[in-house]
């Protein structure tokens, strides 16, 4: 299989688990919801599942799902200047991005297996478990920054500037 057909399945396979986090976290609300309000009996494990797969699925999709130009950013400067300036512009806050989180990392995934001896209130989950989608995806947006800067840096630069939600062509008017 070729790289590119790799990736879309991966692209579709990231997208489907997105859906099904987003799905399964909607059920289960609607579920404690009918179960507190309607029922009189709530179902205390219900928010603690949906807590944690909230936060999971906005991790995994943030870091596989949404290309760069969908994530929120503030762009007002960096969207009215050339694309020269715009491709030093995200060479510099990719660097340094990328440096913070590489020095942030380790007391990141210390303090996750640190956690090994908290549990979660209602299913008494290791903590260590619950939190370990920090680090991953942390390591997943630097690795992609870091293919970034590679791109950025390459020849291919517009298109990788295009990719972040800038103009090959200067200002927009």
């Amino acid at each position: 299989m070729s790289p590119r057909g790799l990736a879309t399945r991966f692209s579709r396979f990231t997208a489907a688990v997105s859906v099904a986090s987003l799905a399964i976290v909607f059920v289960l609300f609607v579920y404690g919801v009918a179960m507190r309000y309607l029922l009189n009996r709530p179902v205390s494990w219900v928010d603690e599942v949906v807590t944690l797969l909230t936060v999971w699925c906005v991790l995994w999709t943030a870091a596989f799902g949404l290309r760069w130009s969908e994530h929120i950013s503030f762009d007002v400067i960096f969207i009215n200047v050339s694309a020269k300036t715009q491709r030093f512009m995200l060479l510099i806050v990719l660097t340094l991005f990328v440096s913070l989180m590489l020095v942030a990392l380790p007391g990141l995934i210390d303090y996750t297996l640190f956690l090994w001896r908290e549990r979660t209130d209602m299913l008494q989950l290791r903590l260590d478990f619950v939190y370990a989608v920090f680090p991953a995806f942390l390591c997943v947006i630097v690795f992609r920054m870091l293919a970034s800067i590679r791109r950025l840096l390459s020849a291919q630069w517009r298109s990788e500037l295009e990719a972040w939600g800038g103009s090959s062509t200067g200002p927009s008017s």
